[in-house]
């Protein structure tokens, strides 16, 4: 019954696992709606609410991280990699607000996609991951 309980366990966390990559996936979201806005010509504001939503995503990321530590003390063969944050250095942010360019906004954009990318595939395995708990938490039923 103790293995039970772990898969239990790892079932839980993983799902927590699972809210904290929405959560940023929504951050992401609504910073790539404010990176079209500025590809569009926002001008200075929408970089700076473009920003503070990349700000806030690469939060969520790291709370990504502390539930998988989580996961991963509960279920040591999981070897997961986490998607990199993205680029939120003082240089970015003077190039994106305020020397505001076209080019600077579409590596940007490009970023805020590729990160989405990697987010959507990390939770679909995650997702693979409580199914197999699932199934294997049924066996015991």
């Amino acid at each position: 019954m103790d293995r039970l309980k772990e898969l239990i366990e790892a079932k839980t966390a993983a799902e927590e696992v699972v809210a904290r990559i929405d959560n940023a996936i929504r951050s992401l979201d609504n910073a790539s709606t404010w990176g079209i806005v500025d590809l569009l010509g926002g001008g200075m504001v929408s970089s700076f609410i473009k920003r503070e939503k990349i700000r806030g995503a690469n939060d969520d990321i790291k709370e990504i991280s502390d539930s998988l530590n989580m996961l991963n003390k509960e279920l040591e063969d999981v070897n997961m990699n986490l998607p990199a944050e993205i680029s939120d250095t003082v240089g970015d942010n003077i190039f994106d607000i305020w020397l505001d360019n076209i080019f600077t906004d579409m590596r940007v954009q490009g970023e805020i996609k590729d990160q989405l990318n990697e987010l959507k595939d990390f939770r679909a395995t995650i997702i693979e991951l409580i199914e197999k708990l699932t199934s294997e938490i049924e066996t015991y039923k």
